[in-house]
């Protein structure tokens, strides 16, 4: 259905070793959060960075925020000193978190030159039609209700990008991120076995388009990983009967206060700090982000990169880690 899903299940294959190794403590069937956030289309930054932080059920959401509220109650730009209790929290050696960031270089314009107006129109209609077939296979009343709510959202989406003043970088930012946390919750499952993974993002305009139609498309692509790109021991369990996780997803609000505001705050550093970089030199432009970037991702077992890059014909990614040269 998408070119781009198959290019993230090989770029993230070491990844998903890793993250099972990371993880071996953790039994199968528990509920898995991935939290993102992301620095997009900041004209003094040389990338474009989407950051996933997957917590493990180590705590209850609750006393995890209230940890990084005592110990991080600003996010990375409004801070002059990255705290440590969140590096100690990003890199602590008791396995709790694994993060992979998803980064492209800004004058690539989101992948641009791959992803059309042509090609996410038919990436749509793909989804459109992939939900039409799903539904015929559900007779519970919230299962239907759901998928044809979800095919009148793709239409809508379809639509507007049938319009000559559609909002090309917007679309792709949406196609992009559901690709991306579709990836991360079919690692999940390849690795931990978890019985629900909950999406939880920071705000964004993409959640404003036809009713958060990002995670419709964020649902698709993660069945179509989970079908199309299955061990062979994960065919056996599917015959068998075996399901996939249950992805719930938690919409932010528009306004007022996040109720998720302190666990984004994961993801903001990492994705703040990746941005800045300098893809030449490798340098960053303040001692915040050296911080960050010489203390959860250099050297790292649990701070993975992939990047992305595309030449209008094909499109890579490879994983990446920082190492020292000492």
């Amino acid at each position: 259905m998408i070119d781009l899903l198959p290019v993230l299940v090989q770029a993230t294959v070491t990844t998903q070793l890793q993250l099972k190794q990371w993880f071996a403590r953790y039994p199968a069937g528990m509920p898995w959060s991935v939290i993102s956030d992301y620095c997009i289309g900041d004209v003094n930054k040389g990338n474009d960075v989407f950051s996933f932080v997957v917590v493990a059920p180590h705590d209850k959401a609750e006393n995890i925020s209230e940890y990084i509220a005592r110990v991080a109650p600003k996010d990375l730009k409004n801070t002059g000193k990255v705290p440590l209790g969140l590096i100690q929290y990003l890199t602590c050696e008791v396995p709790v978190t694994f993060s992979v960031s998803f980064v492209t270089r800004r004058e690539d314009v989101l992948l641009r030159d791959y992803l059309s107006m042509q090609a996410m129109d038919a990436l749509v209609a793909g989804a459109i039609s992939f939900m039409h077939d799903r539904l015929a296979l559900y007779q519970h009343k919230h299962d239907i209700e759901y998928h044809e709510n979800a095919i009148r959202r793709l239409k809508a989406f379809k639509r507007e990008l049938e319009h000559k003043g559609a909002n090309a970088k917007l679309a792709r930012q949406i196609h992009l991120v559901a690709a991306m946390v579709a990836t991360l919750c079919n690692l999940l499952n390849q690795a931990v076995g978890a019985s629900v993974i909950r999406w939880i993002s920071d705000r964004d305009a993409m959640f404003e388009r036809h009713d958060a139609v990002v995670s419709d498309l964020a649902y698709v692509y993660y069945l179509t990983q989970a079908i199309e790109f299955a061990t062979p021991e994960q065919q056996i369990a599917q015959s068998h009967g075996e399901s996939l996780a249950t992805l719930v997803f938690e919409i932010p609000e528009k306004t007022a206060k996040h109720r998720f505001d302190e666990l984004v705050r994961l993801p903001d550093y990492l994705a703040g700090t990746l941005a800045d970089l300098n893809n030449e030199t490798m340098a960053v432009s303040r001692e915040k982000f050296d911080v960050v970037l010489n203390n959860v991702f250099v050297n790292s077992k649990n701070n993975w990169l992939v990047q992305m890059t595309s030449t209008g014909e094909r499109i890579t990614a490879r994983s990446a880690l920082f190492r020292s040269c000492n």
